[in-house]
């Protein structure tokens, strides 16, 4: 577990060496409870605790990406270190889902009320030896979009799910169909490429 580990830390060292020309400096989050725990560049911000409530989220946000009120930990990629006026926000976060006590109902989202129209497709993907399970939901409203990748598993009795989540404003770059998974502002696509990452270090201890 290690070894996979100490592999996504230097995916995320040759990520910051192409964005940037050196490699950024890292951090670890262990959870208050030691369940799990992922790396992140140090200049992105971490949100934790009462700082989900104070901190700002990107840049004329209209589609939150860190819920306050659900999530265990939140990081914030730092948008304002882009030109694309469009992109306004992207993050990944930890949650635990309530009310869903069951591995069956945790892994086929069976709590969720998905938007009409949107195509309900379930995949697998192992994350340092741990199996999840990936869904995709697209969110719009008045001038603003959000991509949300969830990718949910079932570890002592709990059911987490991780998020990666991107907001945009809407205008004429917008996707032409709902099978893109672009979301028409290259810098967004790229802040979800780095975000995904961050997953890529998950570790929860057995």
């Amino acid at each position: 577990m290690r070894k996979v580990f100490g592999v996504a830390v230097i995916l995320l060292s040759i990520s910051g060496c192409i964005a940037a020309g050196q490699a950024p400096a890292l951090e670890t989050f262990t959870s208050s409870d030691g369940t799990f725990r992922f790396v992140y560049p140090q200049t992105y911000d971490l949100l934790i605790g009462e700082r989900m409530l104070r901190a700002t989220q990107g840049r004329r946000v209209g589609i939150p990406v860190c819920d306050f009120a659900t999530a265990l930990a939140c990081v914030i990629y730092p948008v304002e270190t882009t030109d694309e006026a469009s992109f306004e926000a992207a993050g990944f976060s930890v949650r635990t889902v309530s009310g869903v006590s069951e591995e069956s109902d945790c892994l086929t989202y069976a709590d969720q009320s998905w938007p009409p129209g949107q195509p309900f497709e379930l995949s697998s993907i192992a994350i340092n030896d741990r199996r999840f399970r990936h869904a995709l939901i697209r969110k719009t409203i008045s001038g603003h979009r959000q991509q949300a990748d969830l990718y949910r598993t079932f570890d002592r009795k709990n059911c987490y799910q991780l998020q990666i989540e991107v907001s945009v404003s809407d205008g004429p770059q917008a996707p032409k169909t709902p099978k893109s998974r672009s979301l028409g502002a290259v810098e967004a696509d790229d802040a979800r490429e780095s975000l995904k990452l961050i997953l890529s270090s998950v570790v929860f201890e057995r």
